[in-house]
């Protein structure tokens, strides 16, 4: 039954239709409304450890990524995975429409321009995932047209179960839960995503090179990780390991070296005090303060202090440089 009023709300809380249209703007979407039609919008945002979940309840408006740009590509460079769970969600890109309806997944990519249209109203939950996340997994993180995982695949329900199971957690278990739970699902992903159209050999090597990586995004902050610790992790010999990493053209400790310094590298922007600086190389893998800022200097060209200073200037002055939002 089509609602008789129309109403907006964001994490709870009941807003205008302007403040809908600016609240969408400052997450990087550009939101045309049909004024003309009554329904009720919410969104619902929280965290999953580095995702975003979201839950969307809307109707009548037209979605599409905006160009803005940041100088941090943490911050642009993200992937979009789409459960619906009712209605119809119609997603158009390049002059061809796809129209997903309930139990269908869309991987998006906003770098490559897409518009979502919703009519009659609809439900869908989501995970926005930053691409190095992925990249880190060995993920596939690029995608200049929509993907749409086949819907009668069993295997691609569970993911798909498993990921509306943490939409509906969000604001209930812990972070530290969520977190946890975030991690898993995205480890995931690979059914989602996996084109499948590598040929033997290179194939079983790319699997087990995702695997790996995996394994050590969970583990990257212990110590004791090295190239013996990872193959038992996945029951194979080192050698075979290291043929795999080699077959990619990746040593394998030198991936965890490069790893744990750019998850530092990310980290610094938000705190880069002195004892900070110390605990965050210890939980991210080093075991001296020295020892990462050798390694950090050598891979960035300046000390971990200067690299946040340096970083959080250039933010602070586009910031200042940007128009204020409507």
């Amino acid at each position: 039954m089509k609602a008789n009023t129309t109403s907006y709300a964001w994490n709870g809380k009941p807003i205008d239709r302007q403040a809908w249209i600016g609240a969408l703007s400052k997450r990087g979407w550009l939101c045309s409304l049909d004024v003309s039609q009554l329904g009720r919008s919410a969104m619902d945002i929280g965290h999953a450890g580095q995702a975003d979940i979201i839950n969307i309840d809307a109707a009548w408006q037209r979605l599409t990524p905006g160009t803005q740009r940041s100088i941090d590509p943490w911050e642009t460079e993200y992937l979009i995975v789409k459960a619906v769970k009712s209605g119809v969600v119609s997603i158009e890109q390049r002059g061809r429409t796809m129209t997903f309806g309930p139990g269908d997944i869309a991987v998006l990519d906003p770098q490559h321009v897409f518009t979502v249209s919703l009519r009659d109203p609809a439900r869908f939950s989501a995970l926005r995932v930053p691409k190095p996340v992925f990249r880190e997994r060995g993920l596939r993180s690029s995608f200049p047209a929509i993907l749409h995982p086949d819907p009668a695949s069993a295997d691609v329900c569970a993911v798909r179960d498993v990921l509306l199971n943490l939409t509906a957690q969000g604001g209930k278990a812990s972070e530290a839960l969520l977190a946890r739970l975030g991690g898993q699902c995205i480890d995931l992903f690979d059914v989602l995503i996996d084109s499948g159209d590598e040929p033997g050999s290179h194939r079983a090597d790319a699997i087990t090179v995702r695997r790996a990586k995996q394994l050590i995004a969970r583990d990257l902050g212990d110590l004791e990780l090295n190239v013996e610790r990872i193959a038992d992790g996945l029951h194979m010999s080192v050698s075979s390991l290291t043929r795999a990493f080699q077959a990619t053209g990746l040593s394998t400790m030198r991936y965890v070296w490069s790893m744990r310094l750019e998850q530092a590298a990310r980290r610094l922007l938000a705190d880069a005090s002195h004892g900070t600086i110390k605990r965050i190389a210890y939980e991210c893998g080093f075991a001296s303060h020295a020892h990462f800022s050798r390694m950090f200097k050598a891979r960035y060209q300046m000390t971990p202090r200067e690299y946040a200073i340096n970083r959080g200037r250039a933010r602070a002055a586009e910031t200042a440089n940007q128009p204020e939002a409507d």
